[in-house]
């Protein structure tokens, strides 16, 4: 009668030697570096706000409102329109200009104005002191204001993109508004006449 018989097989002790061998190599094995840490960039704002406003903001503003402008003479009526492909191309660039003036207006830490500046019209101007308090006083308006002189450079630059005179008219005007607006705002003195409600009723400032 045959008998059945289960057979085991037994790891040769060289196989388990190794195997263990292994399992300590590995508890031993020191852990993976962890990755470096992403450096923190930190802005260096060098440029005064008032040194953004005269090489950023001003000139490329002043192009785009002289840019498209109808007069009535009395030989008649004289047009001026962007033509070329170059002056489209410079009014492309000003947008940029005016774009990105109003990101680095957003970046903390930089000053209104040097030191030695003073106000060119006084008694219309706050002196920067004055303006810098009152920016700091309301950093949230500040920053709507800025992010409204970009909105504004955003309309012109997908204007004169499209080469679309119209539009380039619309944001021509928004750039105005913005910019009354923030000046009313933050530059100017108070107004005792009462005719400053505009700018401080929750509208749109720069």
């Amino acid at each position: 009668m045959l008998q059945s018989r289960t057979t085991r097989h037994r790891s040769p002790p060289s196989t388990l030697a190794g195997i263990l061998a292994g399992t300590v190599l590995m508890s031993c094995a020191p852990e993976p570096a962890a990755p470096p840490a992403v450096p923190v960039v930190e802005f260096q704002p060098t440029a005064t706000v008032e040194d953004i406003m005269r090489a950023m903001v001003d000139p490329p503003a002043d192009a785009m409102w002289d840019a498209v402008v109808t007069t009535v003479t009395d030989t008649g009526i004289e047009e001026v329109r962007p033509e070329t492909d170059e002056d489209w191309l410079s009014l492309e660039r000003g947008a940029v200009m005016l774009v990105e003036a109003g990101n680095l207006l957003l970046i903390d830490g930089r000053r209104i104005a040097d030191e030695d500046s003073v106000s060119e019209l006084p008694g219309i101007d706050l002196e920067p002191a004055e303006i810098a308090a009152r920016v700091e006083q309301d950093r949230d308006a500040w920053m709507r204001s800025a992010r409204e002189l970009h909105d504004a450079g955003v309309v012109m630059l997908n204007a004169v993109r499209d080469r679309n005179v119209e539009a380039l008219l619309e944001g021509g005007n928004r750039l105005d508004v913005a910019c009354e607006n923030c000046h009313t705002r933050f530059w100017y003195p108070p107004d005792t006449s009462g005719n400053d409600a505009a700018a401080t009723d929750g509208s749109p400032s720069p």
